[in-house]
């Protein structure tokens, strides 16, 4: 099958030069790292008692990343191996999701069992199985131990789907781009029409199909900068100049769309937000300035930002019932402390043993590329 090229696919001028991929084979992808711990800083600091903090948008932001990078790993896997193997891409995943996750599972029932706590049980096997979205959303978001696993339940959904889709049309790129340029705004106005026609809150925040094109949006922008297609709108919109304007914007969209309710954020704000996040994640890979996002710190903390968000529903009431009479500040960072101390336990006891583990199953050109742990949720 004839494979298309940019030119062919996009239409791109000839003597158009196309730009330089930030997406270079065998680099690690900066400003990820910070991105995600920023993220997960932020569902910690909601849940610790700063409800004005907009956790969602962590939620979104690590949505468009996994997108991003998966859509990018499959990519550099096709141009190394010449094929996409399904089977080393689900032991892969398995291998990264699962192990943190069921004994994450295990401690929290054993933290509600030994406290007499109630185990809210089908809420709790559906988390188990990663279709707890659906519970979530079809129970009115009942608060919980594993409420928090609905993000979780969405992003799983989208492993099993996407490695099918991307290999149907794996030589044809550019007619995938087109196929996402379709279905993505398509969402937009299905999750429109769900508002409008009363559907509840909780299912359109946490269903698969209503929380997907966050997904797809990174999908779409990895293709698309692999294609090196549209060069001239690309180059533009990947100048970091740009990037107060990208804030400025992400930030109205964030926290001025607030005060008009779910309206916005449901009709308006999910579907622009992810756009705006992508140009953000571009701009800052594009820029030496963010160099600093990139130290060793904030690397580990964007590598333990999975665990980070795993263990902040178990560590945050913990550490807030212990120190209520101190001042809302001390408590939100003792909670952003002591979850980030269980996180590192997490990753080096559980984490590490299984990356290990799952290079066995990685293309050698592909490995000097971390795949995004699967983190999102509020």
């Amino acid at each position: 099958m004839k494979t298309e090229t940019p030119a062919q696919t996009f239409a791109a001028k000839p003597g158009i030069q196309n730009p330089a991929n930030p997406l270079r084979p065998g680099s690690r992808i900066p400003r990820l790292d910070f991105l995600r711990a920023v993220s997960a800083g932020i569902v910690v600091m909601y849940h610790s008692g700063y409800e004005t903090i907009p956790a969602g948008f962590g939620v979104l932001t690590f949505f468009v990343i996994s997108g991003f990078l998966i859509t990018h790993l499959l990519i550099r896997e096709k141009e190394s191996t010449g094929t996409i193997s399904f089977r080393n891409f689900y032991v892969r995943r398995s291998l990264r999701i699962f192990p943190p996750f069921y004994v994450y599972w295990i401690i929290a029932i054993a933290a509600l069992t030994v406290r007499h706590a109630k185990i809210i049980w089908p809420q709790a096997i559906c988390a188990l199985l990663y279709v707890n979205n659906y519970y979530q959303g079809l129970h009115n978001y009942p608060s919980s131990l594993f409420s928090h696993t609905w993000s979780l339940g969405v992003e799983e959904q989208f492993y099993l789907l996407w490695p099918a889709a991307f290999v149907l049309f794996r030589n044809r790129l550019g007619t995938l781009a087109k196929v996402l340029l379709f279905v993505i705004p398509a969402l937009w106005v299905y999750r429109s029409f769900l508002y409008l026609h009363g559907v509840s809150d909780p299912y359109i925040y946490t269903s698969f199909e209503t929380r997907i094109d966050a997904i797809l949006v990174g999908c779409l922008f990895a293709i698309v900068l692999h294609l090196e297609a549209a060069p001239r709108l690309m180059e533009q919109l990947r100048q970091p100049r740009y990037l107060p304007l990208t804030l400025a914007a992400l930030a109205l969209s964030v926290f001025g769309g607030g005060p008009l309710g779910l309206a916005y954020r449901d009709v308006v704000g999910f579907a622009i937000d992810p756009v705006l996040l992508i140009l953000l994640i571009l701009q800052l890979i594009g820029t030496r300035r963010a160099d600093w996002m990139d130290t060793r710190v904030i690397v580990y903390l964007g590598g333990i930002s999975y665990s980070t968000y795993l263990y902040q529903q178990l560590v945050i009431p913990a550490v807030a019932g212990r120190l209520h009479s101190l001042p809302k500040p001390v408590i939100s960072m003792a909670c952003l402390v002591g979850t980030w101390l269980i996180a590192s336990i997490s990753f080096e006891l559980v984490e590490k043993p299984f990356l290990r583990l799952k290079e066995r199953f990685t293309a050698r050109s592909v490995r000097a590329d971390r795949e995004a742990p699967s983190l999102p949720a509020a």
